[in-house]
């Protein structure tokens, strides 16, 4: 089979995605921030194209190595694998591989990688220590994407023409069984406990649910046309999601991962090939082959973040384990795009605080009394290293305290500059809980906007606002007494 036909019917490859965005909004004729605060402080948290990082010719799989360090490309037109560092955004080494790579996996042991050589039927096994090509494990058929166990122990090898997912036992370096599944299988992904593998068979219209410990399929579930792609959400999601992109129907089908109900489908742009998560599971990358773009959700409540464009041919994408980055494959680039979530390094301390907030509209403007003094603390909202602690105060031992309990899925806190309150915001159901400190205990619960994602308080203390991401709108709230 020729490779263009090849790869006319596989648009795309599952890959191994809470954007914790913090970016306050302009909203017009209700209130604004001074251009510098937002800027400075909040566009460090915002998706954006950073660089494209140069490899080989037609990259399609990429993978992160579960340390973060490195990532490998594997090169379809000349039969490599790229690997790049993370620390330097260059290749540093390039490995022969079989025959059209497609797929690539790191084991989470670290020692090994695997890499799906769809015209020479086989897997390259890849040292990770020598960064060199060990064997080649033979499969039939057309490997295209494979994943690991979470002990490293199995791997599991999507086979297109066979209609198999194959295991292979990484000890024995054998393949060990052959699962049948629907036609066409293309994504595959192992959920975060290692007990179930899911398949989207791209020939038709179904998932396959396999179950790890009998190597066989438990349940076969009907989803969009041409699946493509697969995704669980990790371990620290305040969700149990499976996801699943659907390539004619242009959705995104979301599953419960315990009953494999149908949670959501929604709609998002051409030819969704792969898609990733954020280790927090709140965030999901899905790549529109067609559109050449990367599309960026709410992987919790669905709403559209944000759309990156991209070069001809983006194809499939994988998130670091801390989720700072997205690498994007771009066939025609050969490159992987490098898309900045966050900046772990960013200096809070240095930059300055807001100006007043003005409310209303331009004819009615008011200025409210939120502008620091020279006797206030200099940091931005929800931190307060000029705070000094009431004389009384007594050093305790280092261990817990106190354990509070607030509304649903915390996510975020701020304290007051006097040290005397923490404001909490609660995800799941839109709450901010107001915890007196001394006392350990909740005073005060104040209902805020759809999914709250941030939370500052003023230098001054008399203002709190919390970003709320499912409505696109910023509450203010007076401290009042709780300051």
């Amino acid at each position: 089979m020729s490779k263009s036909k090849f790869f006319a019917n596989l648009n795309g490859v599952a890959s191994p995605i809470f954007l914790f965005i913090v970016s306050f909004l302009f909203i017009s004729g209700i209130f604004t921030f001074m251009p510098q605060y937002v800027g400075s402080a909040y566009a460090l948290l915002t998706p954006r194209l950073t660089r494209n990082i140069p490899v080989g010719s037609f990259p399609f799989g990429v993978a992160f190595s579960p340390n973060g360090n490195y990532a490998l490309v594997s090169n379809s037109d000349n039969d490599t694998v790229s690997v790049v560092s993370m620390a330097t955004k260059g290749t540093v080494a390039s490995i022969k591989v079989g025959s059209h790579p497609t797929g690539v996996a790191i084991a989470p042991s670290l020692t090994f990688a695997y890499v799906c050589n769809t015209a020479s039927g086989n897997v390259s096994l890849l040292n990770m220590s020598t960064l060199t090509k060990s064997l080649n494990i033979r499969t039939g058929g057309s490997p295209v994407n494979v994943v690991f166990s979470p002990d490293s122990r199995y791997a599991f090898v999507s086979n297109i023409h066979n209609n198999e997912v194959d295991v292979i036992n990484t000890m024995q370096n054998t393949v060990i069984k052959r699962i049948r599944v629907g036609k066409k299988p293309q994504g595959i992904a192992v959920s975060p406990d290692g007990k179930i593998i899911i398949v989207a068979n791209a020939g038709g219209s179904s998932v396959s649910i396999i179950n790890a410990s009998t190597l066989s399929v438990i349940r076969n579930i009907h989803t969009g046309k041409n699946p493509t792609s697969v995704a669980f959400s990790p371990d620290s999601s305040p969700v149990r999601y499976i996801y699943v992109s659907s390539g004619k129907e242009n959705k995104i089908y979301v599953y419960d991962e315990k009953n494999f109900a149908l949670v959501k489908k929604f709609k998002t742009l051409s030819d969704p090939s792969s898609l990733g998560l954020t280790q927090d599971g709140m965030m999901l990358f899905v790549v529109n082959y067609q559109n050449m773009a990367l599309s960026i959700y709410n992987a919790v409540h669905f709403n559209r973040i944000k759309t990156i464009s991209l070069p001809a041919g983006p194809i499939n994408v994988a998130v670091s384990p801390d989720g700072s980055v997205a690498l994007v494959t771009v066939t025609s680039a050969s490159s992987a795009a490098f898309i900045r979530i966050k900046r772990t390094t960013a200096s809070y301390a240095s930059i300055a605080p807001a100006s007043p907030v003005t409310v209303g509209t331009a004819a009615t403007a008011v200025t409210s009394p939120v502008q620091a003094s020279s006797a206030e603390p200099t940091a931005p909202y929800g931190y307060s290293p000029a705070y000094v602690p009431p004389s009384n105060y007594v050093a305790q031992p280092f261990g817990k305290v106190a354990t509070v309990y607030t509304g649903k899925g915390p996510t975020a806190a701020a304290v007051t500059p006097d040290g005397r309150y923490l404001y909490v915001i609660n995800t799941q159901d839109a709450t901010l809980s107001v915890i007196d400190i001394a006392k350990a205990e909740v005073v005060k619960t104040v209902k805020v906007g759809s999914y709250p994602s941030a939370v500052r308080i003023s230098p001054d203390g008399h203002y709190c606002f919390v970003v709320n991401s499912g409505t696109d709108t910023v509450t203010i709230i007076s401290t009042g007494n709780y300051y």
